[in-house]
């Protein structure tokens, strides 16, 4: 895992194939966490709804170009900021998601999925 720069986290493993959709992904991986935070420290609680809030919006079809680094951004602020590794394990994938499938992203700023029906996206034109 080491020679491809990821880890294996709290031993958790998710299989996806190349027929995922990483936005998809990001939304549900961060709506697992936001659920899960126990809302005790703010960078926690309040990161992983509004990390929520801006994928739910993106997979919908009202994703903004700020919005890619925003995600980025906002998950990168969580790293070490939190009294238990909830909010790193949080935004490490997210980081990860953003970097190596950026395009998906842009993708669906276009109205696109390569996993879905364009007309399926809400906003689509």
């Amino acid at each position: 895992m080491a020679a491809r720069k990821t880890m294996l986290g709290s031993g958790g493993v998710v299989i996806m194939d190349e027929d995922t959709c990483m936005v998809k992904a990001a939304l549900r991986i961060m709506r697992f966490y936001a659920h899960e935070s126990c809302g005790w420290c703010i960078p926690c609680r309040e990161g992983t709804a509004w990390l929520r809030k801006l994928l739910d919006r993106f997979h919908d079809g009202g994703g903004r170009a700020e919005d890619i680094p925003l995600i980025d951004e906002l998950s990168k602020n969580m790293l070490g900021r939190t009294f238990c590794p909830l909010g790193d394990a949080a935004a490490l994938p997210t980081i990860s998601i953003v970097k190596k499938w950026r395009h998906e992203f842009e993708d669906h700023l276009r109205g696109k999925c390569s996993f879905k029906p364009a007309e399926m996206i809400v906003g689509a034109s």
